[in-house]
């Protein structure tokens, strides 16, 4: 039989494990409530989900988000437990939740990351080129199957969206065509955006040569109505003096929504879901846009507030715009709109949805294994991406 004072030693050495057991557990807990939350479904996710910008991470679309925790804060995203990281010696690579590569920069590294991967990390393929653009700098998407999770980029399909715009409605806006119309009707009532305006058609453009030969369609559209055209491919400067010509964006829109009735936001590419920023800047603008692109523009803007100059030839469109011009109630339609929609278009509010939706499918995709087999349907230009004939009156694919 133990004696009374050794079970006191057993009781006290017993007490004392008890306590450390107890001490490690809390630790422990509290160790994985700072690592997890509970969701409303009941479900356990990792908190601080970690992203890294493996190339590019200078290029505007993924830094202006900005790098570490505090961007998802400061953007209010819905989930916000997630960190941008720039540098990818930060962590061991398999410890990364999503590796986003800027893929029109492979052809400049020819890198990805080589490591074992962990069943759910995910590779993202990340872009807003079009199809057009990545044969133009060498990007061979053949060579890319198995290897991306997910898309982040301008395409309505992509897993997590990068839109370089959205039109967005108002609690005014109409939840019907027949309340459209009558919008329509009434806005003869209201400002005149034809007032003071002297000239027709403006372009500014830098690129002369374009996949999508939207070039080609100016050069016909110029034979029966006046363009001024200015940037590196035209004569017209946007500066008034000579001696300071300035042809940066914020002051030629400004210049040209002053003068000009209409702008050509023509697209170099006519690819599938391809409307860049030039699109969304002029919807904010007091002009009507002439579009020339492939993206679907009725589910992006409202109706009747853009021209597409793709259902038009060159001398039926410069025909309807002389009609606009001559008629102010005519060309006041076209902004019925401007007091139900709200536009976005500038970069930041580009990357702010972006980021935020990656951090959130992060959590609320967890589990889900997902791998593209093949990106040719999506990112080749022979099934994404048209041609103009040069009579600029037939639409033709590449293969064509």
């Amino acid at each position: 039989m133990l004696s009374l004072r050794t079970f006191k030693k057993v009781l006290l050495l017993l007490s004392v494990a008890s306590l450390s057991f107890i001490l490690l557990l809390i630790i422990r807990l509290d160790d994985f409530a700072s690592r997890t939350s509970i969701t409303k479904n009941g479900l356990v996710n990792r908190r601080n989900k970690t992203i890294l910008i493996w190339n590019g991470f200078d290029i505007l679309d993924s830094s202006t988000f900005g790098e570490g925790h505090e961007p998802f804060i400061k953007h209010r995203c819905q989930v916000s437990e997630c960190i941008v990281y720039y540098n990818a010696s930060s962590l061991p690579l398999e410890q990364y939740d999503a590796i986003l590569i800027h893929v029109i920069l492979l052809n400049q590294t020819h890198l990805l990351p080589t490591f074992p991967r962990r069943k759910y990390q995910r590779f993202v393929f990340l872009t807003q080129e079009s199809p057009d653009s990545m044969i133009d700098k060498a990007v061979n998407v053949t060579t890319l199957g198995n290897v991306f999770n997910w898309t982040m980029s301008y395409k309505a399909n992509s897993d997590i969206p990068m839109f370089y715009g959205r039109i967005i409605p108002k609690s005014t806006a109409p939840k019907n065509l027949k309340e459209t119309q009558q919008r329509i009707r009434e806005t003869h009532l209201a400002e005149n955006y034809a007032a003071n305006k002297t000239r027709l058609v403006a372009w500014l453009v830098s690129h002369c040569e374009t996949p999508g030969h939207r070039e080609r369609y100016v050069t016909q559209l110029r034979k029966f109505i006046r363009v001024f055209i200015y940037g590196d491919c035209g004569t017209f400067k946007c500066a008034q003096s000579s001696l300071y010509p300035s042809t940066s964006s914020t002051e030629c829109y400004s210049m040209i929504e002053s003068k000009y009735k209409f702008y050509l936001s023509f697209e170099n590419s006519i690819c599938d879901d391809y409307v860049t920023e030039k699109f969304f800047e002029a919807m904010n603008l007091r002009l009507i846009p002439i579009v020339y692109g492939g993206a679907n523009y009725s589910k992006i803007a409202p109706v009747h507030s853009y021209i597409n100059a793709l259902e038009y030839s060159p001398q039926e469109l410069a025909n309807y715009l002389k009609i606009l011009d001559a008629n102010d109630t005519l060309y006041n339609e076209f902004f019925w709109w401007k007091d139900h929609y709200e536009v976005e278009s500038h970069v930041t509010q580009m990357s702010r949805h972006s980021f935020c939706d990656l951090c959130k499918k992060l959590h609320h995709d967890e589990g889900v294994i997902k791998f593209y087999p093949t990106l040719e349907p999506d990112w080749l230009p022979r099934t994404q991406c048209k041609r103009i004939s040069k009579k600029c009156s037939i639409v033709l694919k590449p293969s064509d």
